[in-house]
């Protein structure tokens, strides 16, 4: 009797113990969510404002703050409220011009010439705002094709990938050793498209974002979203 009493305390600690790390293990990964319920209204929404009532009006503070110019325009298709850990952030994916290029354009300007896009003068950057629009974290996409003479210019599509804290960032650019199109008809006929893996992390409350081209390859030519869900898809 005794040694049915053992078994039995036995087999009802080792089935509390799955519980407990089944209850553990479900806690452990947050599924993304992406949406558009922003919590400014439409009329507070804009590139113009001074503060930081919309996302854009936010990364345009934070771009002068670090030596960028400020933008008439974003293109805020890609521009989502997220849902992460429990927390509420805000991504943007856009396109930019860098500190140098922006250097070479003025320069022309004076000279009464147009500019040359310079390598690396267009960036493809994935914003990171957290509920109180302040910087939580910022990544320009890397474009490895011909040793870095790219242009990015163009935030196409971004997205949530189930399963893992990241997002899928289609983006298109050219290559600036390659002569520009002198013809309205043949714009776009060279530019390039790649979509990126971009895995965010959240560590002691701050947020990093890594670029992992292991699966996708970098360039890879996938020119959306579900093409590159397939790749990943064969890739596990």
């Amino acid at each position: 009797m005794q040694r049915m009493k053992n078994l039995l305390l036995r087999r009802h600690n080792w089935t509390g113990a799955v519980v407990a790390l089944c209850l553990c293990s479900s806690g452990s990964h947050a599924e993304i969510s992406l949406d558009r319920k922003f919590p400014w209204t439409e009329q507070e929404v804009g590139f113009r404002l001074q503060g930081v009532h919309s996302l854009e009006a936010a990364i345009n503070r934070d771009q002068v703050a670090q030596g960028f110019e400020e933008e008439d325009y974003y293109e805020t298709i890609n521009f989502f409220r997220m849902l992460w850990n429990e927390k509420v952030y805000y991504v943007a994916g856009a396109q930019i011009r860098s500190k140098e290029q922006n250097a070479v354009r003025d320069a022309a300007l004076a000279r009464n010439k147009h500019s040359i896009p310079i390598p690396g003068g267009g960036i493809c950057t994935l914003f990171v705002y957290d509920k109180d629009l302040k910087q939580a974290a910022k990544h320009d996409i890397k474009l490895n094709e011909a040793d870095g003479h790219t242009w990015c210019n163009g935030a196409r599509a971004l997205a949530r990938v189930k399963g893992q804290d990241a997002l899928l960032f289609s983006i298109s650019y050219y290559l600036t050793d390659k002569p520009l199109a002198k013809n309205p008809q043949d714009i776009g006929a060279g530019w390039r498209y790649m979509t990126v893996l971009l895995k965010l992390r959240e560590q002691d409350g701050k947020v990093s974002i890594e670029q992992d081209d292991t699966c996708l390859g970098n360039p890879n030519g996938f020119k959306d979203l579900a093409s590159a869900r397939k790749a990943l898809s064969v890739c596990k």
